[in-house]
């Protein structure tokens, strides 16, 4: 009787019982084999050669035929719904708000699923853990995990996953620092959206990403066309999430284009859909978007007002990046008060929080650290901050914005001047 390699039973069986006898992949690989050949096989990528078969069989000390006879349809039924269980019990933990019991889960998922009769759970599982990552803010692993489901052949024979992925991916690199490849993936998603001709959501998902990723690169002009061409299709959707974030992107491109009150109406509306009451962590952050576009009107008072509401939710909820933020916005305003002394706690703030902020807030953040240093004579550390804010804008390509920090080095801006702010404008 002739033998074959039915995959994936085969690299599951593999894994386990070298799992249960100790021993490492290289262990087993040996010296005609590398452990990433080995990893595939387990993975049930790879099926190898019965040749090759029977010299791991030998290694694990266990019949050929041990590992090539077919798992019954029953255990294979079985194991895939102890799978759909695990990963129903992940987005349980995720609704509760547990992110670090969903990232176990999901890796237990992911670990279980392995080979492709449970390829649709493992794709799941790994859209979960990219989104919980996410949560984290553990946003290296996001990203890796995010650009590997995006050469997933399920992605790429599905325009909506594709479209999808790619919006979070987009996201992901701007998160990182890495503003061209973002508008690359952006654009991409926006061309796969607008294939699907089916949900308008999707596609104002994708344009969102494709104008924040505009905005913070500098490229305002065409942040402004993709504004007007996302405000037409935002008023087809029904109120909720989707369309208080795209009012945002569209009030951030408005703000750039110097229509500060046309952008201030937009994140009021953006701000109505998204309530404390309806959803925390967008709220918060609307929140100190909209203090900051206000200061730059000249309205102390409501930036007041909107940054007390971020404080509460950010005390309950907030990342340590969330509070860095927080404490950088808050120094604008004690600043535009001509409060030097809070504007320097709140810097100290801001500063104890920068390890854990994406590297764009990371610039925003200093540029608030230099004037309050600048605001108290301390010119030296005000000088050496807005070097290192130049240096973070220019390392992520955000040259637009390195070059009005070298130009407020050059000629000092006066605490409480209004008008339009370049390191004010926050995208969502």
């Amino acid at each position: 009787m002739t033998l074959t390699v039915e995959q994936p039973e085969f690299g599951r069986q593999v894994r386990e019982i070298r799992r249960a006898q100790g021993l490492s992949q290289t262990d087993l690989a040996g010296d005609n084999m590398s452990p990433s050949y080995i990893s595939l096989v387990e993975s049930g990528r790879r099926a190898p050669s019965v040749k090759l078969a029977r010299v791991i069989a030998e290694r694990l000390g266990v019949p050929l035929r041990q590992l090539v006879a077919p798992q019954p349809r029953e255990e294979r039924r079985t194991h895939r719904l102890g799978l759909v269980g695990r990963l129903v019990a992940a987005r349980s933990s995720q609704l509760s708000g547990d992110w670090e019991a969903a990232h176990d889960q999901l890796r237990e998922v992911i670990e279980r699923a392995g080979g492709s009769e449970a390829d649709e759970v493992l794709w799941e599982a790994r859209w979960d853990l990219a989104i919980t990552l996410g949560h984290l803010g553990r946003q290296r692993e996001r990203e890796e995990t995010l650009r590997g489901l995006l050469d997933d052949p399920l992605t790429k024979a599905s325009p909506l996953l594709l479209t999808r992925v790619s919006v979070e991916f987009a996201q992901a690199l701007r998160l990182a620092g890495k503003l061209s490849e973002s508008v690359r993936v952006a654009e991409e998603a926006v061309r796969s959206a607008e294939s699907l001709r089916a949900d308008p959501a999707e596609t104002v998902r994708a344009r969102v990403a494709l104008l924040s990723a505009c905005a913070e690169s500098g490229d305002w002009q065409r942040a402004a066309g993709l504004a007007e061409e996302l405000r037409d299709a935002v008023s087809a959707l029904p109120d909720g999430r989707v369309k208080a974030v795209a009012l945002w992107a569209c009030a951030g491109a408005r703000y750039a284009a110097g229509d500060t009150p046309q952008a201030l109406k937009l994140l009021d509306r953006a701000a109505e859909l998204a309530s404390p009451a309806t959803d925390l962590q967008l709220s918060a952050r609307l929140s100190v978007a909209g203090a900051l576009m206000r200061l730059s009107a000249g309205e102390a008072e409501a930036a007041e007002s909107l940054l007390e509401q971020a404080r509460r939710t950010t005390s309950l909820l907030g990342s340590a990046g969330r509070r860095a933020q927080l404490a950088a916005a808050s120094v604008a305003l004690s600043l535009h008060r001509g409060d030097t002394g809070a504007a320097l706690d709140q810097a100290r703030e801001a500063e104890a929080g920068l390890d854990g902020t994406a590297p764009l807030d990371e610039a925003r953040c200093t540029v608030a650290l230099a004037r309050a240093h600048r605001a108290a004579g301390a010119a030296g550390e005000a000088d050496a901050r807005y070097r290192d804010a130049a240096a973070h804008y220019e390392r992520t390509g955000a040259y637009r914005f390195a070059v009005e920090v070298w130009r407020e080095l050059s000629e000092p801006v006066p605490p409480g001047r209004t008008g339009f702010d370049p390191h004010a404008l926050v995208m969502p």
